[in-house]
């Protein structure tokens, strides 16, 4: 659990060559972070939904939406109302999720 975080509790997944794979659980007002990582990471959103700061940015993001994570850049995730999860996939070959840290955000809504 990250440092000054409220109300979250984290499962680890996966630890392994190339990735890291957390589940997070974070009550209806609660905080995960802030933290800066030196990895690049994914963070999918399962349920619920909140804000993510990077950085000096800030962002609603909310269930069906997946954002990249920039490498050693302060991350800050907070639930707004309501219970939320998301897996937060860190790799740690930055080549892993190509690109830069830009946002892949996804609804989900194909035809």
């Amino acid at each position: 659990r990250a440092a000054g975080s409220i109300g979250t509790a984290t499962s680890l997944l996966h630890a392994g060559p190339g990735a890291r794979i957390t589940e997070l659980a974070l009550d209806d007002r609660a905080l995960f972070g802030p933290l800066r990582s030196p990895l690049r990471g994914l963070l999918v959103m399962i349920e619920g939904g909140g804000w993510l700061a990077l950085g000096d940015e800030r962002q609603r993001i909310a269930a069906g939406e997946a954002v990249l994570l920039p490498a050693n850049e302060e991350r800050l995730l907070a639930s707004d109302g309501a219970p939320l999860r998301a897996i937060l996939v860190e790799f740690d070959d930055a080549t892993s999720i190509g690109g830069g840290g830009h946002d892949v955000r996804d609804s989900g809504d194909h035809e």
